[in-house]
């Protein structure tokens, strides 16, 4: 699919009658260009004069390539055609593409606002030749537009060259200044730089080459004698780089930083559109041009602030709110283009930043908290017709932002006091920086004592980490920190630190699997085997459904050990067999391994139980017990076998996982993304972040019964491999920032349009087979940030049996509780306790329920509850005298010299004075324990002639104090003896009942002993 770019109002016969009308006398500075022409100019120029297709810009999130967080540059889409392991789409290509540079070696957003021509969003003008031609053709064809079409005045241009760089072992690019000289231009105007200039890497790894830059002076003075090529790349805001020109011909390793040559040269040209925009349209900075001056008319009209005068000296008064207008419009472009290409912010902690940023400068210099949902529409506008999905999202992003604004409110209100103290001692961090970083107080706090304790000057590895796992700071957040508390970091220390942390114990398992590995491959080879393989592992997609047994039945599969690993003198340690074949599914895409055994062909009825199934550099690893090693050889031949039960529920939650993703799309018709999922055989768990919605029974609901019904349908799923070029990504549900291959993905498709997603778990192969669905709970960790857990299969029948069930008793209760509502409510106060303790802790036991179900159910309790303490309120005098006379007659003072006793009513009462219980037994020892709202108290009176040495009222009371830990002590003015009372204590639902009974009796057993 190809972008349609705007044409130019009008159009002429040619294109060189078309340059000759629009620079006419101009010199190259005209008003009449806008940035849609200038850009629509640049592609006609290479699709029509030059022979190149027009590709269409991809999407700022990365799909296939972990080493960056943002596409940030033109180049990105086209690497692995560089790295030679994919094909070209053409031999030459042009096209706009979106990148967002605010992080890593490409950080350009420190100083954005403070210069008027770097941005985090900017469009780059590209031009590729894959394999085809080089130097001079790229040359060429770059001075001819820029002089001939453009109509800049060669004068005004200086180029540069590579150098050469000692370190690195390369030479000066001669040849491509003997190209720039050929052109006719004068040698004092073709300068050479160092790596630092003009080699050009997008990253730590991968293609890289020399460059050519091509610069501008935008000055008056650029007809000086002298010259000012002393300017170039000194950072002079009126001579620029317009244009990078890469000569792709290495490749940069990872491990070891070597460089080396490609199978093919490519050339990868960027032109800056918003510095040309600036320079052709006579600007003195980019923000003055069409594409930034109607985004600042806007808030200028929202905010009624001073409208922006383009201001940079830092000495002005007025250069502090222009610098405002250029970071909030700057990071408004940004913010459009992520969320329109399906960022989400809970997903990137950079963009996030940079909306909260956005949002603070927006509150604090603009007084308009909500600017940026003004300001969206107007990048739109500008940038929309040629980028059509900024139009498409737009309801979307506003949805986002709306969302993550009430979500910063939120922070800003609940910041800390250490908080807002750091914003007024440290004055370089931003409101949002210290929002984002609840742990930055305490961070600082340890770096000042260091510092004073210990000299600090360095952030070593281990202290870097500190600050990540602890307080929560991130890499960017302690280089700045670094730069204004004159600290040092060590970035590569944390790094490899981190590592040994993170994967300890994996890596030593790796490198003895590794070490395994390397002597079996040796072995092998000196046999005139051949070299060992990773395993073969398409085997765990076999599988067939049993419609009888309703079970996924796996096929055994023969195949021999090629290497063992165990752990000499580690407990209960596991021995792991790495072999040719694999039919087992090893953890991955948050479906767990599958469990099985492994026997010898030469004696299956003696299998070893496979515990759990890994993964290291393509081998797949079966952990079974230590004492396998005993009897196992490399070289064996061996059956695996899958456990079919554990296989099969993992297939079913694994194919639930998707449909409850689409169907929380379809009911609650938000913007979400997936965070996290989890499949199990006992169920599955699924986080999304969800923007603008609250879920709520109906919802659940909603969802559950979209999904039962697609099973009823019994919709077909279809897996397919294919390569993304194969694929419209816009249909395809995807995780953000999540890479994803060029090749060999599993494209899961369910029913016509039901699901669409890349998966490399294993699936039903209709709905039908899942049987029944339920959402089991739904909680809720964070602002937007909702987990859902459900089960599938006969897990999920039974629920809803148990569910109906449930729900019909509730039912009952309520029309019972209309029924005799001024009769005894004590049975019907035990059938509610007991039905609410299973709705509340059910889960807890394994007691599966339909979370819609449950949640309606305790409201009617409640309800209920609330409509029996309303009644109660009313009747406190009733119930208790009841009580406590029906206590009198059951247990007359013949007897009973003494009562102990557990006041029921108090369960269902909001406040209860024991001392009116007590006064029914002045004849008599009575110690009287109630709970209300989960605080229980106690009391006992003794009458005087029932006191002695080992019994009295404090005495007695203490046994029940020290059963619910809590202090007795006499009412003011009493005596302790005769009376006595216990402080209030919170205890737990389900711990009350066993210590009540453990009190009842302790208490019983004093009196009985004491009492004479």
């Amino acid at each position: 699919m190809f972008y349609t770019f705007l044409r130019a109002p009008q159009r002429f016969t040619t294109l060189k009658h078309y340059v000759a009308r629009s620079y006419s006398g101009s010199g190259g500075k005209h008003h009449r260009w806008s940035s849609k022409q200038i850009r629509q100019q640049f592609v006609d120029y290479f699709v029509q004069e030059n022979e190149h297709r027009l590709v269409r810009s991809s999407s700022v999130v990365p799909f296939s390539d972990p080493t960056i967080a943002f596409v940030n540059a033109g180049m990105n889409q086209f690497k692995n055609v560089f790295l030679g392991t994919a094909e070209a789409p053409c031999p030459r290509a042009v096209n706009s593409q979106k990148c967002i540079r605010v992080g890593g070696k490409h950080n350009d957003v420190s100083v954005v606002g403070s210069d008027g021509y770097h941005h985090t969003f900017f469009e780059m003008l590209g031009s590729w030749s894959f394999g085809d031609y080089f130097k001079r053709e790229a040359c060429q064809m770059a001075w001819r537009l820029l002089t001939e079409v453009y109509g800049i005045d060669p004068r005004r241009l200086y180029v540069s060259y590579f150098g050469g760089d000692e370190a690195m072992g390369l030479p000066a690019d001669l040849e491509c200044r003997d190209v720039w000289a050929g052109l006719g231009i004068p040698p004092e105007r073709i300068i050479p730089f160092g790596a630092r200039d003009n080699f050009w890497e997008m990253g730590n790894s991968g293609p890289c080459g020399p460059c050519t830059e091509i610069h501008i002076d935008h000055s008056d003075r650029f007809l000086d004698t002298e010259g000012r090529k002393h300017l170039v790349n000194a950072g002079v805001p009126d001579l620029t780089e317009v244009w990078n020109i890469v000569f792709i011909q290495y490749n940069r390793n990872l491990e070891d930083g070597r460089i080396n040559d490609l199978p093919q040269r490519h050339v990868d040209t960027g032109l800056g559109l918003e510095r040309l925009v600036a320079h052709l349209q006579n600007k003195n900075s980019n923000y003055d041009t069409d594409l930034f001056v109607p985004i600042f008319d806007r808030i200028q009209k929202v905010t009624k602030k001073d409208g922006y005068q383009g201001i940079f000296d830092s000495t002005d008064p007025r250069c502090p709110l222009d610098t405002a207008y250029r970071i909030v419009a700057d990071h408004t472009r940004m913010i459009t283009a992520c969320l329109s290409d399906g960022m989400f912010p809970s997903q990137n902690h950079k963009l996030r930043r940079i909306l909260r940023r956005s949002l603070s400068l927006s509150e604090r210099v603009f007084s308009s908290p909500s600017l940026l949902q003004e300001l969206i529409p107007v990048v739109v506008g500008i940038l929309g017709d040629t980028y059509p999905e900024m139009h498409k999202k737009l309801q979307q992003t506003q949805q986002i932002i709306l969302h993550e604004e009430q979500s910063y409110q939120q922070l800003r209100s609940n910041l800390s006091s250490d908080s807002r103290a750091l914003l007024k001692e440290y004055s370089y961090f931003d409101e949002a920086e210290v929002t984002d970083h609840p742990g930055l107080p305490y961070a600082l706090k340890e770096i000042k004592r260091l510092k004073a304790k210990q000299g600090l000057r360095l952030l070593d590895g281990e202290m870097i980490h500190k600050m990540y796992d602890t307080y929560g700071l991130d890499e960017d957040l302690l280089v700045k920190i670094g730069e204004f508390e004159h600290l040092e970091l060590d970035i590569k220390g944390y790094n490899s630190y981190s590592k040994l942390i993170k994967e300890g114990a994996k890596l030593e398992l790796a490198a003895r699997l590794q070490e395994s590995l390397n002597t079996s491959q040796g072995l092998s080879q000196g046999l005139n085997q051949k070299q060992q393989c990773p395993t073969r592992n398409e085997y765990k997609y076999n599988y067939t459904y049993n419609k009888d047994k309703r079970l996924y039945e796996i096929p055994k599969l023969k195949t021999k050990i090629t290497s063992i690993v165990t752990a000499d003198g580690e407990e209960n340690a596991l021995c792991h067999v790495i072999t040719e074949k694999s039919n087992f599914y090893f953890e991955s895409g948050g479906q767990q391994s599958d469990r099985g055994s492994l026997a010898l062909a030469t004696d299956p009825t003696t299998p070893f139980r496979v515990k759990s199934v890994g993964e290291h550099q393509g081998f797949v690893i079966h952990s079974v017990d230590r004492r396998a090693a005993e009897k196992l050889s490399v070289g064996d031949e061996v059956i695996l076998t899958v456990d079919p039960i554990i296989r099969s529920s993992n297939i079913v939650h694994h194919t639930a996982t998707h449909l409850l993703n689409a169907a929380a799309r379809s009911v609650l018709a938000v913007p979400m993304c997936q965070r996290s999922s989890y499949v199990g055989d006992k169920g599955l768990k699924l986080e999304l972040a969800v923007c603008g919605a609250k879920i709520g029974p109906d919802e659940v609901d909603a969802m559950e019964q979209q999904i039962r019904q697609c099973i009823r349908q019994n919709e077909p799923v279809r897996v397919r491999v294919c390569n993304a070029s194969e694929v419209d990504l816009d249909k395809v549900t995807m995780i953000p920032g999540e890479v994803y291959p060029e090749k060999g993905l599993r494209l899961v498709e369910i029913g016509q349009s039901t699901s669409t997603e890349f998966c490399c778990g294993t699936h039903a192969q209709s709905t039908g087979q899942l049987q029944d669905f339920c959402i089991t709970n739904v909680s809720q960790s964070k602002s937007g940030c909702y987990t859902f857990f459900a089960i599938a299969g006969q897990a999920a029948i039974k629920a809803h049996q148990l569910g109906a069930q449930i729900q019909n008793d509730v039912g009952q209760l309520k029309h019972d509780m209309d029924q005799q509502l001024s009769r005894d409510m004590t049975s019907l106060e035990a059938r509610m306790q007991r039905l609410k303790n299973v709705l509340l802790v059910g889960s807890e036991n394994n007691i599966n329920l339909p979370h819609a179900i449950r949640q309606r159910c305790l409201d009617v309790i409640n309800e209920l509850y609330r409509r029996l303490k309303d009644h109660t309120r009313e009747s406190l005098r009733e119930l208790i005298d009841l009580e406590m006379k029906n206590l009198q007659q059951e247990y007359p003072l013949a007897s009973n010299p003494f009562i102990v006793h557990f006041l029921e009513s108090s369960i269902i009462l909001e406040e209860v004075q024991l001392s009116k219980a007590t006064r029914y037994f002045p004849d008599r020892p009575i110690l009287v324990i109630s709970i209300t709202d989960d605080q229980v108290k106690a009391r006992a009176t003794v009458p005087a002639t029932c006191v002695n040495e080992r019994f009295d009222a404090q005495k007695w009371l203490r046994t029940v104090g020290t059963v619910f830990k809590s202090a007795v002590a006499a009412p003011k003015g009493q005596n302790p003896a005769e009376v006595c009372n216990m402080k209030s204590r919170k205890v737990k639902t389900l711990q009350f009942e066993t210590l009540l009974e453990r009190a009842l009796k302790e208490a019983s057993e004093f009196a009985r002993v004491n009492l004479q």
